[in-house]
């Protein structure tokens, strides 16, 4: 099973590669688990990737502030590559593009095995 260490400092960020409908990206995202199932969506992208979409839909979220916003999404986005672990099967998720930081929510982690160790200052994802 393999495993990325990752640098846990009260925030932590996971390198994935996302495939947007044929254009593959490698980006960092942070994990977040305050980013939960109940939002219907699993990876927030940067707002300029909707452009390499074939397709996008208009979806709608709750922020942190509790506004409703709307932002354009896709239902199958895929991450195919996680740290440096090329994956053999695509995990496709649905995603929202929004400015702000990119992050990974629940309806991703929740497929995993993920472990904070705030002393250590380290955390572990294995899939």
């Amino acid at each position: 099973m393999p495993v990325c260490n990752l640098v846990y400092d009260g925030k932590c960020e996971l390198t994935v590669v996302v495939d947007i409908h044929g254009v593959e990206k490698e980006l960092e995202v942070l994990i977040d688990t305050g980013f939960t199932t109940g939002s219907g969506y699993a990876i927030k992208l940067p707002s300029n990737y909707a452009n390499f979409a074939m397709f996008t839909g208009t979806g709608y979220v709750k922020v942190a502030d509790g506004r409703l916003v709307a932002a354009a999404t896709i239902p199958d986005a895929k991450i195919v590559q996680i740290g440096k672990h090329k994956l053999k099967e695509p995990i496709n998720l649905p995603a929202l593009f929004m400015d702000g930081f990119c992050v990974i929510g629940v309806y991703f982690l929740q497929n995993f095995h993920v472990e904070f160790d705030g002393p250590k200052k380290v955390a572990y994802f294995s899939f």
